[in-house]
């Protein structure tokens, strides 16, 4: 799909986290401010305050999709699970000790310098296989500036994204010459934000 096709998807994503979003939290006033906001579609507060949210997308019957098209879904809930816990730990530890500097926003730059593992990239995100990636095809896409959520996005990254998802689609349709499986997830957490 090309981009403009994908960021329907990337607004909807936002809308879904932005309707879970603690009412204190600051990230609400600027998630008004996003053209997102405006295009209909409003999803109904929850009864519970999340803690974490994990958007995820399945293709391809080799990842359980019963569809022939890509199956999203969210799950949230109201603690933080363990993993995602570590990794908020771990950079805001590596903020501390850095003077302020955000883990994946210097390992996105490091690896774009390196271009050893790099998919593709554009002026907001750098997409890559991670060094300490778990699956022999596995992906990460991180945005080049911190950002601390969807919200974050103004028009343009929003539409970024979308082109980093369609061109690394595409790239491995192409190097597997078939319509590749995948399953990607989108972690959010209070001050958390990476796709894998």
């Amino acid at each position: 799909m090309p981009a403009q096709d994908i960021l329907p998807v990337i607004d909807t994503w936002t809308k879904i986290y932005t309707a879970h979003l603690d009412p204190q939290s600051p990230l609400l006033t600027k998630a008004h401010n996003t053209s997102s906001e405006s295009n209909g579609n409003l999803i109904d507060p929850p009864q519970h305050q999340y803690r974490y949210m994990q958007i995820f997308e399945n293709k391809g019957a080799a990842m359980g999709c019963s569809n022939p098209h890509p199956h999203g879904q969210v799950w949230a809930t109201t603690c933080l699970p363990e993993e995602p816990s570590i990794e908020l730990q771990s950079m805001q530890q590596y903020r501390r000790d850095h003077h302020d500097c955000h883990l994946l926003e210097d390992y996105a730059k490091l690896e774009s310098e390196k271009g050893e593992r790099t998919v593709f990239e554009n002026e907001s995100f750098w997409a890559g296989c991670p060094w300490w990636a778990t699956w022999p095809f596995e992906i990460m896409v991180i945005a080049k500036t911190h950002k601390r959520s969807l919200v974050d996005f103004n028009d343009q990254e929003r539409l970024n994204l979308a082109e980093v998802l369609s061109e690394v689609t595409r790239r491995y349709d192409n190097l597997f010459e078939t319509n590749f499986p995948y399953s990607k997830k989108l972690f959010h957490s209070a001050t958390h934000c990476a796709i894998c």
